[in-house]
């Protein structure tokens, strides 16, 4: 299963926070700068990503698909599932959850293609 977009997921952070009570995960919040765009990698958990603010793509490997995603939307990316952000003009703000919580040097460790 690759990476999932929803888009009008959500209207409100209070929408993004009753999804996080029902799927009894843990959220925080991360903010992507302006970038080109991260390489290809992946996560050893589940992440649930609310886009905040902003807009940018997600490439799903396992497609070769690039997924438009702006505010509003929810991305589903699997552990272990090979993606990447896409370009960021300004800025990114997403909320994330994730099913455990994590100490901040464990926290969305980026793994490359090599170690999947």
């Amino acid at each position: 299963m690759g990476v999932e977009v929803i888009p009008g997921f959500f209207k409100s952070k209070d929408d993004v926070l009753e999804d996080i009570r029902k799927n009894d995960t843990w959220p925080t919040t991360f903010v992507s700068g302006p970038s080109d765009g991260l390489p290809v990698h992946w996560h050893s958990e589940d992440v649930h990503a609310y886009v905040i603010e902003g807009e940018t793509d997600f490439l799903d490997v396992e497609t070769s698909e690039r997924l438009p995603v702006k505010q509003g939307d929810k991305i589903i990316i699997p552990a272990r599932t090979l993606h990447a952000e896409g370009p960021v003009q300004d800025r990114v703000v997403y909320i994330l959850a994730m099913p455990v919580a994590l100490e901040a040097d464990k926290f969305l460790v980026v793994r490359s293609e090599a170690e999947l």
